[in-house]
């Protein structure tokens, strides 16, 4: 057994981050699993443990899972499946991911590096497809409306990453409709593909601004980035 002992919602909480590759807010966790709320019971328990951080400094919280919450969260994945989780599809999922922690430690292949074995796997795609496709093939439009939207971002943003408003992606990616872009843009912020943020300055938004902004994490963003720092 673990020395950790979990209940329901610190499970959750646990997982959810670890699907996020490590970091979220509730913003994300609704588009991602349907909950806007984190109650002391699933945080207060992983922060004291010394498993989750929480920045208060922002607004909504931003959750982040440590080192030692990264080993809790693959230890709880070996464990037997919580009794309080009487739904049998639950269950049969429990039991499913086991068999994944059980291949893992006959691999020695970590939960962390999971993750980061894909991050690293899309990067080396990206790398061979600009050293290897001719120049039909680099011209051709992206076939996704994720990869539309990434497309349009950096046409418009140039050789150097720039926080771009909303409003000229949306006009930019010629008439998509509006719904859809909410989509592909929350998708792609899950995926920690592209930034979102607010307009700091709210004054100087257009009724364009507003029309094209998106509503994550109990905020309207306006403005979309790709690694600005």
């Amino acid at each position: 057994m673990s020395d950790n002992a979990f209940s329901v919602p610190e499970i959750n909480l646990l997982l959810s981050l670890v699907h996020l590759r490590g970091a979220g807010d509730t913003g994300v966790f609704r588009v991602a699993f349907g909950y806007d709320k984190v109650e002391g019971n699933m945080r207060d328990p992983l922060v004291k443990k010394g498993l989750i951080t929480v920045d208060k400094g922002v607004r909504p919280y931003q959750y982040e899972l440590t080192d030692a919450g990264w080993r809790a969260a693959r230890e709880a994945l070996s464990e037997p499946g919580q009794t309080g989780l009487s739904n049998r599809t639950a269950r049969i999922l429990w039991a499913v991911i086991r068999d994944i922690a059980v291949h893992m430690g006959k691999t020695g292949i970590e939960l962390a590096d999971i993750y980061a074995d894909e991050a690293a796997e899309v990067e080396a795609v990206e790398v061979e497809t600009d050293e290897t496709v001719d120049t039909d093939e680099a011209d051709a439009e992206p076939q996704s409306l994720g990869e539309r939207i990434v497309a349009s971002y950096r046409e418009l943003s140039g050789e150097q990453a720039s926080w771009i408003p909303l409003a000229a992606l949306r006009k930019h990616l010629d008439g998509e409709e509006h719904s859809e872009v909410d989509k592909s843009l929350q998708e792609l912020l899950i995926a920690r593909k592209i930034q979102l943020i607010p307009e700091a300055n709210q004054k100087t938004l257009t009724d364009a601004d507003r029309a094209a902004a998106v509503w994550v994490g109990g905020e309207y963003r306006h403005l979309i980035g790709i690694e600005v720092r």
